[in-house]
């Protein structure tokens, strides 16, 4: 009855909507204008390059990602590298700009800027890109994601840079041949493997995974002496200053479907530390008697995301549901379970571990330490990322979320998780657990919150008398 009153309420809610968007359509720009260019702008100088030090560029340094990046380079280099931004919007939403750090505004699709910005750099990571949303046109994904990488690789190479971390995209081995529109729990049942190319291009799952696909195989077949090349493949990258998925899950809202899929995601934290480590070993790597250097990391891709076969878990507890039981897992045939250094992790940083699974479920607390979200059926979601997608499209309007779009949909209800043995093997890499980054982000959202606090501490004492109890 709960799930038809909200269906109702849904569908009133869209045709007040729609009335009004084709009333005063009339009056809506149906074309996207195409951007100006931004100027060329130093918003902050900072500090230059040392005789010995190396020079590292940004592109997209203000995002998201890129920001925790410089801020990890800043921190682990300090004076062996000075570091440069690139960006099209240079601001501090994702923190204050970094002290010491040179910040330039500038568009990648512009040649002339990228190739000012990256004199004298010794590595560039490109990080920059289009993520997009509902209303954003197919054709501004390859013209950003794909002629900007262009830009980006071909500049490096007339100023002689020669190291590059790209940041791709673990969509790009999403494969739309074993799922069906609109039906959940298709995909990949075994992990999919880091030397996996990217999916044909129509079986790639949309405009943006496709741009996506196209610049990692144009940076990987340009890899060489010349530039050294490595692309990291992040799943959907989340953390407490995310644009919504994550304050969504804490404050409540419901996951997407069953959620018996496995999804793969990265904390953004992480994600930075791959892109670190991978410029590190590509600047400074570690030779053998032979002078040359113990592993090649270059001309190849590496999954940046949760360990699938040491750390499993499903879509529903990353989206606030109750945590994954073997019994779960068991029903689906997934094999793997934690290993016991995930657990011994967990054991350290005081949390709730996967052996206290039953106990939380029984309390209804996520590992998040919250009360448990509920998930919205898929068929209503499918219909109304359709309906958003299409009046995104067509009138430049977000109907419900810029995110729900089919492509997005397809994502979160269908198989295909990314085994990350190769990062861990050849770049040093490891992820940190889900349930201790789960854990952490629970306990900052409550202290951002005084009400949610108190709901908080509540459920976490409710949790650990049922673990007490199990015991």
């Amino acid at each position: 009855m709960d799930t038809l009153i909200m269906v109702c309420a849904i569908a009133l809610a869209i045709a007040i909507k729609l009335g009004f968007f084709f009333l005063f359509a009339w009056k809506t720009q149906k074309e996207a204008p195409i951007p100006k260019n931004q100027p060329f702008d130093i918003v902050q100088k900072g500090e230059e390059k040392g005789p010995d030090g190396k020079r590292i560029l940004v592109t997209g340094g203000c995002g998201f990602l890129g920001s925790h990046i410089v801020r990890q380079l800043k921190d682990r280099l300090g004076a062996k590298a000075s570091l440069v931004v690139l960006d099209a919007a240079v601001h501090s939403k994702f923190g204050p700009l970094v002290p010491g750090v040179t910040y330039i505004k500038g568009d990648i699709t512009t040649y002339t800027y990228v190739h000012s910005a990256l004199a004298g750099c010794d590595c560039v990571i490109h990080t920059a890109g289009l993520v997009g949303d509902s209303t954003t046109p197919r054709a501004t994904f390859a013209r950003v994601n794909e002629q900007g990488t262009k830009n980006i690789m071909e500049a490096a190479l007339e100023r002689d840079v020669r190291n590059m971390v790209y940041t791709s995209s673990a969509s790009v081995v999403f494969s739309l041949a074993n799922v069906r529109p609109g039906v959940t729990g298709g995909g990949s049942a075994q992990p999919i493997l880091e030397t996996q190319p990217p999916a044909p291009e129509p079986q790639l799952n949309g405009a943006y995974a496709k741009s996506k696909a196209a610049a990692e195989r144009l940076v990987l077949a340009a890899s060489s002496h010349a530039l050294r090349v490595v692309a990291l493949r992040p799943g959907a990258v989340y953390g407490m200053a995310d644009t919504g998925m994550t304050p969504q899950i804490l404050a409540g809202q419901p996951w997407i479907g069953p959620g018996q899929v496995r999804v793969p995601f990265v904390w953004v934290e992480d994600a930075a530390r791959a892109h670190v480590l991978a410029a590190e070993q590509l600047l400074w790597p570690q030779l053998g008697p032979d002078g040359k250097p113990v592993r090649r990391i270059h001309g190849r891709a590496y999954h940046i995301t949760h360990d699938p076969v040491r750390d499993p878990f499903l879509y529903h507890e990353f989206g606030g549901g109750l945590p994954t039981s073997g019994e779960e897992l068991a029903a689906l045939g997934i094999t793997e379970r934690p290993h016991a250094d995930i657990i011994k992790a967990e054991q350290e940083a005081g949390v709730f571990t996967t052996r206290d699974c039953a106990a939380l479920r029984a309390a209804r607390v996520s590992s998040y330490g919250c009360a448990a979200n509920s998930s919205i059926p898929f068929p209503v979601v499918w219909l109304l990322a359709r309906l958003n997608f299409w009046v995104g499209q067509r009138f430049g309007i977000v109907l419900v979320d810029g995110r729900s779009t089919p492509e997005n949909m397809m994502f979160a209800s269908n198989h295909w998780p990314c085994d990350v043995r190769d990062a861990r093997a050849l770049l040093g890499w490891e992820p940190t657990p889900f349930r201790v980054v789960a854990a952490a982000l629970g306990e900052a959202g409550a202290d951002a919150d005084p009400a949610a606090a108190k709901r908080y501490k509540s459920l976490n004492v409710r949790a650990a008398a049922e673990s007490k109890k199990a015991k």
